[in-house]
């Protein structure tokens, strides 16, 4: 493998681990959990993986990273993945996650900058999830999974570390728990519809990553409660349409993770994905009158133009239109799913997991 010097600056710390984690607390380079030390042998191991089986080299960047607007290189990446225990097999899914990251439409800088409590939400898709053991039944961010906790913090880790500048991010409100473990794979088996990476055109045996603005889920619970489709889309319908979602401005493209058992009851009462989002569209939605009126401000030219000076009891839809609504089938069983609202003018991507010159990744067997 190749023997090329390294691009990020080489420590000399105190050979002692409570030395090196005070050092890189100290420093800001962690997130307040301790972590693995970042040698030479360890992140050569990680770079060594990439370019035999992606052919990446250690000083090919895959974007830049803003605020900071550095290069996300594959070496910086295998830095941060070796602190929070990554194996070498997870860096496809990591490459992934900063190339989409790194997407103008995904609009990092202001996700990094804001004072949202919002967070990158990798969702993934294809045999991949397999490949790595990734969790995506029950307690689908459970501590038992490797792969699914140390994912997410690596990517945190990533934009700090190579995108992020001292005070001008992670200045979120409040914060958001999510951010150690926001990683989560798709219940692909369980979906009674394409799974999402399908849905956006990819094979079924391609695998992907979507990443989403995500702020702090909300969880829908109707207890079982709804006997038909029809029932339970009325559920949803009041349970996601208030005036402090955010998206009820018009832009944004909220994510509903449904568990399996809500998705069936969807699908065997004879809704499609698609029909699923129209009905949302629809009748999830925020009176004109219940808005306080200083509000309005922020909201997009579309809304202000069709839903204002109408009626008071004229809908804000959830959406701006029903396909910005995104669908995921996620978790176990049990008769609960989330609500998910996301940060303005930030568009989700989706990126396949290939080779550096574009060519399919076949996934390990």
């Amino acid at each position: 493998m190749s023997s090329a010097p390294l691009d990020a600056p080489i420590l000399e710390l105190e050979d002692s681990w409570e030395a090196v984690n005070d050092w890189f607390l100290e420093h800001d380079l962690t997130d307040g959990q301790p972590i693995i030390p970042p040698t030479e042998a360890r992140v050569q191991a990680m770079t060594d993986y990439v370019e035999r089986t992606l052919g990446w080299r250690a000083s090919d960047a895959l974007g830049t990273l803003a605020p900071k607007r550095a290069d996300a290189t594959i070496e910086k990446i295998a830095a941060n993945a070796v602190m929070t225990g990554c194996k070498p097999e997870y860096m496809p899914v990591l490459i992934a996650c900063v190339q989409a990251i790194a997407d103008p439409k995904f609009n990092l800088d202001a996700l990094q900058t804001s004072t949202h409590n919002t967070s990158v939400l990798p969702i993934v898709n294809g045999p991949i999830r397999k490949a790595i053991d990734l969790n995506w039944g029950y307690n689908y961010t459970g501590s038992r999974w490797r792969s699914t906790t140390s994912i997410g913090r690596a990517l945190r880790l990533i934009m700090s570390n190579i995108g992020g500048t001292p005070g001008s991010i992670n200045i979120h409100t409040q914060g958001h728990i999510g951010r150690y473990e926001h990683c989560i794979a798709e219940n692909e088996e369980e979906n009674p519809w394409e799974p999402l990476h399908v849905e956006r055109g990819y094979a079924r045996e391609t695998s992907t990553v979507t990443v989403i603005p995500a702020c702090p889920a909300a969880m829908i619970d109707e207890n079982g409660g709804s006997a038909t489709a029809k029932d339970l889309l009325r559920t949803f319908s009041h349970s996601i349409a208030y005036v402090g979602n955010r998206n009820i401005n018009g832009e944004g493209q909220p994510l509903l993770i449904l568990g399996p058992h809500h998705a069936r009851l969807f699908a065997n009462g004879g809704f499609s994905k698609a029909e699923v989002k129209r009905f949302l569209w629809e009748r999830a939605r925020v009176r004109c009158g219940d808005i306080p009126h200083g509000n309005l401000a922020s909201f997009s030219r579309q809304n202000i133009k069709f839903y204002t000076d109408v009626d008071p009891d004229c809908g804000f839809p959830i959406a701006e239109k029903p396909e910005d609504i995104v669908i995921v089938v996620m978790g176990g069983e049990g008769t609960h799913s989330l609500s998910v609202q996301t940060r303005l003018q930030c568009d989700n991507v989706t990126v396949p997991i290939v080779r550096k010159d574009g060519s399919p990744w076949p996934v390990p067997a």
